[in-house]
């Protein structure tokens, strides 16, 4: 019988498409499924169609939930599980198209059978020859790029497989094989009429990929050098403190834990914080003993007890102030009345700017 009049069981299966000259293991558990596989074996050679579904949630396609281009393949191996299933190992033949189906409408059918149509692999030589051999050399480079950047451990007999592949065609169907290209890429590899297609199809998807892992990597460094950036700061901090405390720090270290609380509760302006978080920080990194930490813990008990949200709501009373000025204060008239004036004037027009008040030199 002819290869046009034949026809084989037929393995539906998902999410992969099985290529030519290619192994493939397969775990089987659907009932129309198994029976195709018992059929297949009692076969003299074993031979069965393998077709990829368009829909993998469909559990018992028919005709238009199949692509119309398959795998004529060999089963290599074949185990039958405790709970019924098939594991198998299939081995890709050759490219098969023209499917007719057979008892996909009959319900008491055990599975299903298809005639079908061999078809040849694409012709070796074409006008585009250079192209070809242009696009199979940068694919091998591309192929190699994201294998590296993907920290996949591929055995080194497979990447010498890639390099050493004659046949571009067969090479592109390999990297399929191990990429995750959607279905429908894979399946237009499959059904490819000539090497330059299937070079660009496996091309495109390949420089995308690249691109992808690329922009990963650069993201993982990112983060993984602002996480080593904080250990060290925080390894660092630590050994500054023993160091501080073997030099008879820890009263220091207490002081600014005890500020560093304060800060935290305090009400300050956006501006103010961000200040005061720096100086705390400089002084962190401070001895104790240091002439610029007195300086700075000072001036940080002056930011806390200064009333950032507190303002009076009590009137001005020049006859008041005048009586304070002349009970707490002998002389200095001049400037005396410099403060009455000033506060005249702030009784006057309330919303008026302070100016600041120079009572020693010119202009004063």
């Amino acid at each position: 019988m002819s290869e046009s009049n034949r026809s084989l069981p037929v393995l539906p299966i998902k999410n992969t498409v099985l290529f030519p000259n290619l192994l493939m293991p397969l775990s089987v558990g659907r009932a129309k499924s198994i029976a195709a596989i018992d059929a297949a074996m009692s076969l003299e050679n074993k031979e069965i169609l393998v077709i990829t579904q368009r829909d993998p949630f469909v559990e018992t396609p028919s005709a238009v939930d199949l692509f119309p281009t398959a795998t004529k393949a060999v089963i290599k191996r074949a185990h039958r599980t405790k709970e019924g299933k098939y594991e198998l190992l299939v081995m890709g033949l050759e490219r098969v198209s023209e499917l007719n189906f057979e008892g996909l409408n009959s319900e008491g059918d055990d599975y299903l059978r298809a005639a079908f149509e061999i078809l040849p692999f694409p012709a070796e030589q074409t006008p585009d020859t250079l192209e070809t051999e242009a696009l199979h050399r940068e694919v091998i480079e591309l192929a190699t790029a994201v294998l590296k950047h993907a920290n996949v451990e591929i055995p080194s007999e497979f990447t010498r497989l890639i390099i050493g592949q004659a046949d571009p065609l067969q090479m592109a169907w390999l990297l399929a094989s191990v990429l995750s290209l959607d279905v429908d890429r894979e399946q237009s590899l499959l059904a490819t009429q000539s090497r330059l297609e299937a070079l660009r199809i496996i091309h495109g998807h390949l420089s995308h990929e690249l691109e992808i892992l690329e922009i990963r990597g650069k993201i993982a460094s990112k983060a993984q050098n602002e996480m080593g950036k904080e250990q060290r700061e925080y390894v660092l901090r630590q050994q500054l403190r023993a160091i501080q405390q073997e030099l008879g720090g820890k009263d220091g270290e207490s002081e600014l834990e005890l500020l560093r609380e304060r800060l935290k509760s305090a009400t300050l302006p956006e501006d103010v914080r961000k200040e005061a978080d720096r100086e705390l920080t400089r002084l962190d990194r401070l001895s104790p003993q240091a002439p610029d930490y007195n300086v700075g813990r000072t001036w940080l008990e002056l930011i806390l007890e200064l009333p950032w949200t507190t303002s009076s709501q009590s009137a001005i009373d020049i006859a008041g102030a005048r009586k304070i000025l002349a009970d707490d204060h002998y002389g200095l008239e001049k400037v005396k009345e410099h403060i009455l004036e000033h506060l005249g004037v702030l009784r006057l027009n309330p919303a008026a700017k302070s100016p600041i008040l120079c009572f020693v030199g010119p202009p004063g």
